[in-house]
């Protein structure tokens, strides 16, 4: 009977995200790997972790645009052990990179995974490729993953580019998951913003936003909405106290849904 608890509790402990990998790789991706992440956005992780441990969400990690990995090891850092991370990118091929957003290089992303994070190689895959090459009919098999529950979209922020990537996020999403749209209302790519709206009114049939946080906009899936964004401010509650309160954050709308706003 005993040795049945303790293999209930161990294959237990083995489906929950560990919360020393995400501080851990906070450390290291802020000491050692170029890119452009908030510094705070390590707290809308730590409640993503949280939701997906509480309403056991499960699926795979992954990001369109993922430069030389900052963002993406912190993603992967939330993977349970039969999760796999998908970093999609052109890498190399920036002939096709038509607004330079960004630079991908696979030697620098794949040196990073294999010095800093060599605990992650079994669980990630980078595809070297370009997004607008994947299609909702497609993109399963090119991919090689079938569901995923945290989609961050950083690629080509053409109108083009955005509608088509987050069309990709939207075929793979688990009910509950969490996409990240990167340079959200940023002043130097007002193009990302353009490719939202437009996303929304042509080719949107299930996600809504949450969430305008340090550059990006959070969504989720339509029905699961109000209650992550509840979650969401419960957690705030416990990670910044007062400061929900202090005037940096308040509630508002975005095409018709109530979301929190951050203003740095």
């Amino acid at each position: 009977m005993l040795k049945q608890v303790g293999n209930a509790a161990s294959s237990e402990a083995a489906s929950k995200q560990d919360p020393d990998r995400l501080a851990e790789a906070w450390k290291l991706v802020w000491a050692n790997i170029h890119g452009w992440v908030g510094d705070r956005i390590i707290q809308i992780l730590q409640f993503t972790r949280e939701y997906h441990d509480e309403m056991d969400i499960r699926g795979s990690i992954g990001e369109i645009g993922v430069h030389h990995g900052k963002l993406f090891f912190l993603l992967a850092s939330l993977a349970r052990a039969d999760e796999d991370c998908v970093a999609i990118d052109l890498y190399e091929n920036q002939v096709k990179n038509l607004d330079h957003s960004g630079k991908g290089s696979l030697e620098i992303f794949t040196g990073h995974l294999d010095t800093l994070f060599p605990q992650m190689k079994r669980q990630v895959k980078a595809v070297a490729a370009d997004s607008m090459s994947l299609t909702p009919s497609n993109v399963r098999d090119k991919l090689g993953v079938d569901k995923m529950r945290l989609f961050s979209v950083d690629g080509g922020h053409t109108i083009m580019h955005v509608v088509n990537d987050l069309s990709i996020a939207q075929e793979l999403i688990v009910p509950g998951g969490i996409i990240m749209l990167d340079d959200f209302l940023g002043p130097l790519w007002p193009t990302v913003t353009e490719g939202y709206f437009e996303y929304m009114r042509t080719a949107n049939r299930r996600l809504v936003p949450f969430l305008s946080f340090q550059n990006k906009l959070f969504l989720t899936t339509y029905s699961e909405g109000p209650e992550v964004l509840a979650k969401l401010r419960s957690s705030l509650d416990r990670m910044v106290g007062k400061e929900i309160h202090s005037g940096k954050w308040r509630y508002s709308t975005l095409n018709g849904h109530q979301i929190l706003c951050f203003a740095r």
